[in-house]
């Protein structure tokens, strides 16, 4: 039997939140077929994600329950970011554009966007590591509800299509995030809930693979309930969120206009306060029991949310022979009632009042839509069927992932997640020490170089050099280039420490197509004549053949490029086999010094350069751009983290004030002065076109973003 996983933010019978429910029913219709882990965190509250459950593990009707501690709950500075995403997103009129299916994503970089993803919580880091070392162990892992972080992150930590999301998409501002497109793109396998949310899914992220799956509704008859007046019925989380002060003033207003005993009843959460009248009860959390008898008694059930990917209750209510009075903001709700005819939408007070109105009046017409209504829940989601769709879905993922891709028998799963990870120890060959490797790299000198200016540069960059040694497999008999090699330090390791077919190019301050240069190592005496191509790499077309290397490294280069980096990522790709590796290292723009210098009033550009335009970086990165850049062009991220290599500037936060280290101590994997990436050809990349995110090219005209 496998094991298959379903990541949730939350888990626990007292939740009523949508998007658990549904989480827990998918591992409920799998568990007779798989071994199922429930991943969420010991939080029970969405307001604060606070650490209220034990972590650990908790056997629930033949379900395990894995708990793990929230790192990150939802902070003050969240809601900050929540009102200038509300404000952006209606300034840059973000979702004006859907109808046309032209949805214009908010213009936030993707660092923004992630510090708003992590600090709405809950994130933990326990979890994420769990993923990162485990996902190979489960079938799929079904990740339930695209927006938090526990979803967002959980999926960057583990490599592209891997898993299952179920995204229950709203039509809200945090959705049109490309974040969370460009998350979903690389999952690659969606679960949807109904044909109207993946029609959104279409018009916000593009058109991805997937199948509508559904949610099982409980279709099971209820004896109604007795409560002598007649009732409106309301359960789940009463919420500004969900429509309620519109709900309240629109019912207030109905009984001054129609006076009658009419009551409004309500259960669930009240994270609204509902008013304090005698004809509006609320009963907070009610026995599943009583809520379907409640259901069945109900004049009518009473929908006013907008942002519903399913609605749960709705078709539960239905199910009980009751029609629905629904808003008709959210196309999902407007989808079940049109298809079932058992209900009638409202946008305003006075559709609001007619249509309560009239279904009040015609009992006869009451009761045919109720039964329609539930003729339509039996007939599109009973429990067996769902149950069959969604073992169909894990199934197609086929058998546990055992990983046949890498080379290098070292490589772990750890290492070949695709999210940022802490960066590794240094890769010291066996019978160095630090020490003496870094008097063998400062004594490289290239003929005609400066002797000091090389040396301090060696010195300052040792680091960089034995962290980009350590993501070249030690495999023999590999053919790798190493693009940019002058001054030669990370081609002196190679030599050293790898038996490899080692091919060299340089691509500026250089005339000539190809060329040679000698090498002096002081330190033993060696002396080596190393010839190169010449070409400029984000113009020309690489002089190899298709599929030559199994190895590139493309270190320190990315940022001196001016006009197309796409253009050489698509080339490398060409150059290198099938599964070939690509290791790329570059300075990573968001490094914590940077920060302090932004903070400080510092420009954090480099100066103009006396070495012409590729002598400067032009353009630097932060490590969600590099990956986004990598993915979106072919290439699968195994290891991806940022290292502090220059002395005095370290990114580390124990160097600095209490109170930014409490800020910036999970950004520790991110901060670092230097991007490390070794990522593999995805398979079937070969043919893709390039792909050059609207980000590159921000203050480009549009004419100009077509002409490259």
């Amino acid at each position: 039997m496998s094991n298959v996983a379903v990541v949730v933010q939350r888990c626990h019978e007292s939740i009523a939140g949508g998007s658990e429910s549904l989480a827990w029913q998918y591992a409920a219709l799998l568990k007779d077929a798989y071994r199922v882990d429930v991943l969420t965190t010991t939080a029970l509250d969405y307001s604060d994600w606070a650490n209220v459950l034990p972590a650990g593990d908790e056997l629930r009707d033949g379900v395990n329950i894995r708990r793990f501690h929230v790192t990150h709950g939802r902070s003050s500075h969240w809601f900050k970011l929540y009102q200038r995403l509300q404000n952006d997103f209606h300034a840059q009129d973000s979702g004006g554009h859907r109808a046309l299916g032209e949805a214009r994503p908010v213009s936030w970089t993707m660092s923004l966007q992630e510090e708003f993803i992590r600090h709405q919580g809950p994130y933990s880091q326990p979890l994420l590591d769990f993923l990162r070392e485990k996902w190979s162990t489960y079938r799929t892992v079904i990740f339930v509800t695209y927006l938090y972080p526990t979803t967002y992150f959980g999926l960057m930590n583990m490599p592209p299509g891997r898993a299952l999301l179920v995204p229950t998409l709203h039509d809200e501002p945090p959705a049109y995030f490309s974040a969370y497109r460009h998350v979903a793109r690389r999952t690659k396998n969606l679960l949807w809930l109904t044909d109207a949310e993946r029609q959104l899914g279409a018009d916000l992220w593009g058109d991805l693979p997937g199948r509508v799956v559904s949610m099982a509704v409980d279709t099971t008859l209820r004896t109604p309930a007795r409560e002598g007046t007649p009732y409106l019925l309301y359960c789940g989380r009463i919420d500004p969120n969900k429509g309620f002060p519109e709900l309240f003033e629109h019912f207030i207003r109905f009984k001054r206009d129609h006076p009658s005993p009419l009551r409004l009843v309500l259960t669930g959460e009240d994270a609204l306060s509902v008013p304090e009248r005698p004809d509006i009860e609320y009963r907070g959390f009610v026995p599943a029991e009583e809520k379907f008898s409640l259901m069945a008694g109900a004049k009518l059930f009473v929908m006013p949310s907008n942002n519903e990917s399913f609605s749960i209750v709705t078709l539960e209510a239905l199910a009980q022979c009751t029609p629905v009075l629904s808003s008709g903001g959210s196309e999902v709700l407007v989808a079940h009632i049109t298809q079932s005819g058992a209900g009638r939408i409202y946008n305003d007070y006075q559709s609001f009042s007619g249509s309560l109105a009239e279904m009040l009046a015609d009992e006869a017409a009451r009761v045919a839509m109720g039964m329609r209504g539930r003729e339509y829940v039996v007939s599109q989601y009973g429990p067996e069927r769902i149950r069959a769709l969604l073992i169909e879905a894990v199934e197609a993922k086929g058998e546990p992932a055992t990983d046949t891709t890498a080379r290098d028998e070292k490589t772990t799963p750890a290492a070949r997640a695709s999210g940022p990870q802490p960066a590794p120890p240094l890769a010291v060959p066996a019978g160095w020490s630090e020490d003496t490797l870094r008097e063998l790299v400062t004594s490289v000198l290239v003929e005609d170089g400066p002797p000091a200016e090389l040396r301090n540069y060696a010195a300052a960059d040792f680091k960089r050099f034995l962290y980009t040694l350590g993501l070249v497999p030690e495999t023999p008999g590999l053919s790798v280039l190493e693009m940019g090699a002058n001054p030669y330090f990370t081609t002196t390791l190679l030599r050293k420490f790898r038996e490899v077919d080692l091919h060299l190019s340089n691509f500026f301050g250089l005339t000539q197509k190809e060329g040679s240069q000698v090498v002096t190592v002081h330190q033993t005496g060696e002396t080596e004549t190393y010839s190169y191509k010449h070409f400029n790499i984000e113009q020309e077309t690489f002089p190899y053949a298709d599929e030559t290397f199994d190895i590139i490294l493309c270190c320190e280069i990315l940022e001196h490029l001016v006009a197309d980096p796409v253009h050489a990522l698509v080339e490398i790709r060409r150059v290198l086999k099938h599964d070939g590796l690509l290791v790329l290292t570059t300075p990573n723009v968001a490094r914590l010094n940077n920060v302090f210098r932004l903070i400080d009033g510092q420009n954090i550009y480099d100066p103009y350069s006396g070495y012409g335009v590729y002598g400067r970086h032009n353009r630097e990165y932060t490590i969600g751009e590099l990956h986004e850049l990598l993915t979106a062009n072919g290439f699968q991220v195994e290891t991806h983290f940022t290292a502090d290599v220059h002395a005095g500037y370290a990114g580390s936060t124990s160097a600095i004030n209490i109170g930014v280290k409490e800020l910036t101590s999970f950004r520790q994997v991110d901060l670092g002065q230097y991007i490390f990436s070794r990522s593999r050809v995805a398979e079937g990349a070969k043919e893709l076109p390039p792909v050059r995110p609207e980000w590159l090219y921000r203050s480009f005209h549009d004419s100009r973003r077509h002409e490259t």
